[in-house]
């Protein structure tokens, strides 16, 4: 019997070790991102490019809709060859608002993700070097809500990323 106790220690011992070895640390990457300086300089940078694309689409529109009042008036004198040319038309300028309704939003979203991804990346590089300086096993990020449960006395690091950032 002692040595059936001796044995289920022995194997216990190691694991009870390994579990006071790794330290667990979770961040909000979000709210540090909300606070980088540089957001503030992308933000306006996507917010004019959004202009200029609606300043095109407007003027895109404003096309569109003279030719249908134009066709509209005309219609009843025009001949059917005319008719059909003048509704190919307004066909085609249809379309091309489709398309740059769709161009304009893929091109935003590229230019978004292209401009946020070296920040991003600092938030990284910092996040990795809190957790190496204070010797965190795993850093769980709170906003990819990928945890299922949360110790209270779990570590936030998010202060010390803010610190290691000069963020308030």
């Amino acid at each position: 019997m002692l040595k059936k106790i001796a044995l289920v220690l022995l194997c216990a011992l190691p694991i009870s070790l390994m579990a006071q070895e790794a330290k667990l640390g979770h961040v909000n990457s979000q709210e540090i991102l909300s606070l980088m300086p540089e957001r503030a300089t992308i933000e306006k940078t996507i917010a004019d490019l959004q202009t200029q694309w609606e300043s095109e689409l407007v003027k895109m529109r404003e096309e569109y809709s003279s030719k249908i009042k134009e066709y509209q008036a005309k219609q009843a004198t025009m001949p059917e060859s005319i008719k059909t040319a003048r509704q190919a038309e307004i066909g085609e300028i249809e379309q091309r608002i489709t398309t740059f309704n769709q161009t304009a939003s893929t091109d935003l979203q590229k230019k978004q993700q292209e401009l946020f991804t070296p920040v991003v990346e600092k938030v990284k590089k910092a996040i990795n070097e809190v957790a190496l300086e204070n010797k965190y096993t795993y850093i769980f990020d709170l906003s990819a809500q990928s945890i299922i449960y949360q110790s209270p006395t779990s570590n936030d690091i998010t202060a010390l990323v803010k610190k290691k950032l000069a963020l308030k």
